[in-house]
């Protein structure tokens, strides 16, 4: 037997653990400059609009009821994609907590979406003190990430949606203050 085929399971794992690592990885040029990365369908309706709309999407929130994204139209959102799992996910959610408390009243939210299982997450949530809503999926919450321009699958991958629906700044990995608070600035 060629030593080259005895572990193709070897071969199919290295693979499968270079792309979980990529997942968590740092974000690209591109996405830290804010350039929306909208899928095809999306670059023909953009065609027209001429912008990068919100996708309304329903998934459970931690209590097992359906949210739709639509309920927070009005409000300046940041979408976030992440997992209990995934290193820069964790380091940045204090720091959204805080903006959260700080500019919730003026119409900023945040609606984070746990690429995760359901325990996991809540314990996270109850240990961090998370206010905000947060949706979870696995599958489905891939998706919903493919349909805004996370066509890798990286974690953390975050959007801001402006009060009308605009897809203002797309963003892959780690969120820093700088990132947010520059945002927040701009937009709110």
């Amino acid at each position: 037997m060629n030593r080259h085929h005895r572990h193709p399971r070897i071969a199919v794992f290295g693979v499968l653990a270079a792309f979980t690592l990529l997942a968590c990885a740092v974000p690209d040029e591109g996405a830290r400059a804010g350039e929306n990365t909208p899928t095809a369908a999306e670059t023909v309706a953009a065609a027209d609009a001429q912008e990068f709309r919100r996708i309304d999407f329903t998934l459970p929130d931690l209590d097992g009821e359906p949210r739709r994204f639509s309920e927070w139209d009005g409000d300046l959102v940041l979408l976030n994609f992440w997992a209990t799992w995934c290193p820069p996910c964790k380091k940045e959610m204090p720091m959204f907590q805080d903006r959260y408390a700080q500019y919730a009243e003026q119409g900023f939210t945040i609606v984070a979406v746990a690429v995760d299982e359901l325990a996991e997450t809540q314990a996270f949530v109850d240990s961090f003190g998370i206010g905000f809503p947060i949706l979870i999926g696995q599958d489905e919450a891939m998706a919903v990430g493919r349909a805004y321009g996370n066509r890798i699958g990286a974690l953390p991958y975050s959007l801001l949606i402006d009060r009308d629906g605009i897809v203002r700044e797309t963003h892959r990995g780690e969120v820093t203050e700088t990132d947010l608070d520059g945002w927040l600035q701009r937009y709110l």
